[in-house]
Protein backbone atom coordinates (compact mmCIF):
# COMPACT_ATOMS: atom_id res chain seq x y z
CA UNK A 1 0.00 0.00 0.00
CA UNK A 2 2.83 2.35 0.91
CA UNK A 3 4.55 1.63 -2.40
CA UNK A 4 1.39 2.60 -4.24
CA UNK A 5 1.22 5.90 -2.37
CA UNK A 6 4.86 6.63 -3.18
CA UNK A 7 4.18 5.88 -6.87
CA UNK A 8 1.18 8.19 -6.87
CA UNK A 9 3.23 10.94 -5.23
CA UNK A 10 5.98 10.53 -7.84
CA UNK A 11 3.48 10.72 -10.68
CA UNK A 12 1.89 13.82 -9.16
CA UNK A 13 5.27 15.45 -8.68
CA UNK A 14 6.27 14.71 -12.26
CA UNK A 15 2.97 16.05 -13.53
CA UNK A 16 3.30 19.24 -11.51
CA UNK A 17 6.89 19.61 -12.63
CA UNK A 18 5.82 19.31 -16.25
CA UNK A 19 3.12 21.92 -15.81
CA UNK A 20 5.55 24.29 -14.12
CA UNK A 21 8.07 23.76 -16.93
CA UNK A 22 5.45 24.50 -19.57
CA UNK A 23 4.33 27.61 -17.73
CA UNK A 24 7.91 28.83 -17.51
CA UNK A 25 8.46 28.29 -21.23
CA UNK A 26 5.25 30.13 -22.03
CA UNK A 27 6.28 33.03 -19.80
CA UNK A 28 9.65 33.21 -21.56
CA UNK A 29 7.91 33.12 -24.95
CA UNK A 30 5.48 35.85 -23.92
CA UNK A 31 8.34 38.00 -22.65
CA UNK A 32 10.28 37.54 -25.89
CA UNK A 33 7.22 38.46 -27.97
CA UNK A 34 6.61 41.54 -25.81
CA UNK A 35 10.24 42.58 -26.22
CA UNK A 36 10.09 42.22 -30.00
CA UNK A 37 6.83 44.14 -30.23
CA UNK A 38 8.26 46.93 -28.09
CA UNK A 39 11.28 47.22 -30.37
CA UNK A 40 9.08 47.20 -33.45
CA UNK A 41 6.96 49.91 -31.87
CA UNK A 42 10.10 52.05 -31.56
CA UNK A 43 10.68 51.71 -35.29
CA UNK A 44 13.46 49.15 -35.17
CA UNK A 45 14.05 46.84 -38.10
CA UNK A 46 17.32 45.09 -38.78
CA UNK A 47 18.55 41.61 -39.64
CA UNK A 48 19.14 40.64 -36.01
CA UNK A 49 15.62 41.57 -35.00
CA UNK A 50 14.22 39.76 -38.04
CA UNK A 51 16.02 36.58 -37.03
CA UNK A 52 14.65 36.90 -33.51
CA UNK A 53 11.16 37.32 -34.93
CA UNK A 54 11.53 34.25 -37.11
CA UNK A 55 12.82 32.19 -34.18
CA UNK A 56 9.69 32.98 -32.16
CA UNK A 57 7.52 31.19 -34.76
CA UNK A 58 4.56 33.44 -34.00
CA UNK A 59 2.76 34.15 -37.30
CA UNK A 60 1.18 37.43 -36.19
CA UNK A 61 4.52 38.83 -35.10
CA UNK A 62 6.06 37.88 -38.45
CA UNK A 63 3.50 40.04 -40.22
CA UNK A 64 3.83 42.88 -37.74
CA UNK A 65 7.59 42.92 -38.30
CA UNK A 66 7.21 42.67 -42.08
CA UNK A 67 4.88 45.68 -42.08
CA UNK A 68 7.22 47.67 -39.85
CA UNK A 69 10.22 46.93 -42.07
CA UNK A 70 8.24 47.76 -45.19
CA UNK A 71 7.22 51.17 -43.84
CA UNK A 72 10.87 51.91 -43.00
CA UNK A 73 12.03 50.86 -46.49
CA UNK A 74 13.96 47.84 -45.20
CA UNK A 75 12.60 45.94 -48.16
CA UNK A 76 14.97 42.96 -48.24
CA UNK A 77 14.22 42.21 -44.59
CA UNK A 78 10.50 42.67 -45.14
CA UNK A 79 10.67 40.24 -48.04
CA UNK A 80 12.38 37.58 -45.92
CA UNK A 81 9.77 37.92 -43.18
CA UNK A 82 6.85 37.66 -45.61
CA UNK A 83 8.46 34.67 -47.31
CA UNK A 84 8.84 33.00 -43.90
CA UNK A 85 5.17 33.52 -43.18
CA UNK A 86 3.97 32.25 -46.54
CA UNK A 87 6.47 29.42 -46.79
CA UNK A 88 6.56 27.98 -43.28
CA UNK A 89 3.08 28.48 -41.88
CA UNK A 90 0.36 25.97 -42.63
CA UNK A 91 -3.26 27.05 -42.90
CA UNK A 92 -2.38 30.64 -42.11
CA UNK A 93 -5.35 32.89 -41.41
CA UNK A 94 -4.05 36.05 -43.03
CA UNK A 95 -2.47 34.73 -46.18
CA UNK A 96 -4.08 37.49 -48.24
CA UNK A 97 -2.58 40.14 -45.94
CA UNK A 98 0.84 38.53 -46.26
CA UNK A 99 0.43 38.44 -50.04
CA UNK A 100 -0.68 42.08 -49.91
CA UNK A 101 2.54 43.03 -48.12
CA UNK A 102 4.53 40.93 -50.59
CA UNK A 103 2.97 42.87 -53.48
CA UNK A 104 3.74 46.21 -51.85
CA UNK A 105 7.46 45.45 -51.63
CA UNK A 106 8.16 45.73 -55.39
CA UNK A 107 5.82 48.74 -55.45
CA UNK A 108 7.97 50.40 -52.79
CA UNK A 109 11.11 49.60 -54.81
CA UNK A 110 9.48 51.30 -57.79
CA UNK A 111 8.67 54.42 -55.78
CA UNK A 112 12.17 54.61 -54.33
CA UNK A 113 13.63 54.53 -57.84
CA UNK A 114 12.10 57.93 -58.70
CA UNK A 115 14.65 60.01 -60.58
CA UNK A 116 16.18 57.05 -62.40
CA UNK A 117 13.92 56.58 -65.42
CA UNK A 118 15.41 53.32 -66.67
CA UNK A 119 15.46 51.70 -63.24
CA UNK A 120 11.95 52.89 -62.48
CA UNK A 121 10.78 51.48 -65.78
CA UNK A 122 12.30 48.08 -65.00
CA UNK A 123 10.97 48.03 -61.44
CA UNK A 124 7.60 49.28 -62.64
CA UNK A 125 7.09 46.12 -64.66
CA UNK A 126 7.81 44.01 -61.58
CA UNK A 127 5.52 46.14 -59.41
CA UNK A 128 2.71 46.00 -61.95
CA UNK A 129 2.98 42.21 -62.18
CA UNK A 130 2.92 41.88 -58.38
CA UNK A 131 -0.06 44.18 -57.86
CA UNK A 132 -2.20 42.74 -60.63
CA UNK A 133 -1.19 39.23 -59.59
CA UNK A 134 -2.55 39.90 -56.11
CA UNK A 135 -5.84 41.16 -57.55
CA UNK A 136 -6.23 38.02 -59.66
CA UNK A 137 -5.29 35.65 -56.85
CA UNK A 138 -7.38 37.32 -54.13
CA UNK A 139 -10.39 38.88 -55.90
CA UNK A 140 -12.46 38.88 -52.70
CA UNK A 141 -9.77 40.32 -50.44
CA UNK A 142 -10.49 43.50 -48.54
CA UNK A 143 -7.08 44.77 -49.64
CA UNK A 144 -7.98 44.52 -53.33
CA UNK A 145 -9.36 48.07 -53.49
CA UNK A 146 -6.05 49.46 -52.27
CA UNK A 147 -4.29 47.97 -55.27
CA UNK A 148 -6.24 49.90 -57.93
CA UNK A 149 -4.74 53.36 -57.28
CA UNK A 150 -1.29 51.81 -56.93
CA UNK A 151 -1.60 50.07 -60.30
CA UNK A 152 -2.60 53.40 -61.82
CA UNK A 153 0.35 55.11 -60.14
CA UNK A 154 2.73 52.50 -61.54
CA UNK A 155 1.36 52.92 -65.08
CA UNK A 156 1.60 56.70 -64.80
CA UNK A 157 5.15 56.42 -63.50
CA UNK A 158 6.18 54.02 -66.25
CA UNK A 159 4.68 56.31 -68.89
CA UNK A 160 6.59 59.27 -67.49
CA UNK A 161 9.79 57.23 -67.39
CA UNK A 162 9.36 56.29 -71.05
CA UNK A 163 8.72 59.95 -71.91
CA UNK A 164 11.82 61.09 -70.03
CA UNK A 165 13.93 58.47 -71.80
CA UNK A 166 12.58 59.69 -75.14
CA UNK A 167 13.61 63.23 -74.29
CA UNK A 168 17.04 61.93 -73.37
CA UNK A 169 17.24 60.16 -76.73
CA UNK A 170 16.48 63.46 -78.43
CA UNK A 171 19.19 65.23 -76.46
CA UNK A 172 21.65 62.56 -77.58
CA UNK A 173 20.77 63.14 -81.21
CA UNK A 174 18.72 59.94 -81.57
CA UNK A 175 15.63 61.56 -83.06
CA UNK A 176 14.06 58.43 -84.55
CA UNK A 177 14.49 56.52 -81.33
CA UNK A 178 12.88 59.42 -79.47
CA UNK A 179 9.89 59.44 -81.85
CA UNK A 180 9.45 55.69 -81.46
CA UNK A 181 9.39 56.02 -77.69
CA UNK A 182 6.91 58.88 -77.83
CA UNK A 183 4.59 56.85 -80.05
CA UNK A 184 4.94 53.94 -77.63
CA UNK A 185 3.87 56.21 -74.76
CA UNK A 186 0.82 57.30 -76.80
CA UNK A 187 -0.32 53.76 -77.56
CA UNK A 188 0.67 51.94 -74.39
CA UNK A 189 -0.34 54.57 -71.82
CA UNK A 190 -3.11 56.53 -73.58
CA UNK A 191 -4.73 57.78 -70.35
CA UNK A 192 -1.53 59.07 -68.78
CA UNK A 193 -0.42 62.67 -68.60
CA UNK A 194 2.77 61.57 -70.32
CA UNK A 195 0.72 60.50 -73.37
CA UNK A 196 -0.59 64.06 -73.75
CA UNK A 197 2.95 65.37 -73.45
CA UNK A 198 4.15 62.83 -76.00
CA UNK A 199 1.46 63.96 -78.44
CA UNK A 200 2.54 67.56 -78.02
CA UNK A 201 6.19 66.58 -78.49
CA UNK A 202 5.43 64.70 -81.70
CA UNK A 203 3.53 67.69 -83.09
CA UNK A 204 6.46 69.96 -82.27
CA UNK A 205 9.01 67.56 -83.74
CA UNK A 206 7.43 66.48 -87.00
CA UNK A 207 10.02 65.39 -89.54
Amino acid sequence: MRTGRIGCCLLLALSLGGCAGNQLKQQEQDAAVADVRARLGMGQCDSALAEQVRSLQVPAVLLEAAYQCLTHAELDIAQRLVDSYLGEQENVNERDYAAYLAALIPYARFELAAGDSQLQLDLGREAHAALTGFVRTYPQSGYRAEMVPRVQAVLEGMARAEYDLAVLDQERGQAERARARMRYVQTSYPRSSAAADATAWLLDNQS
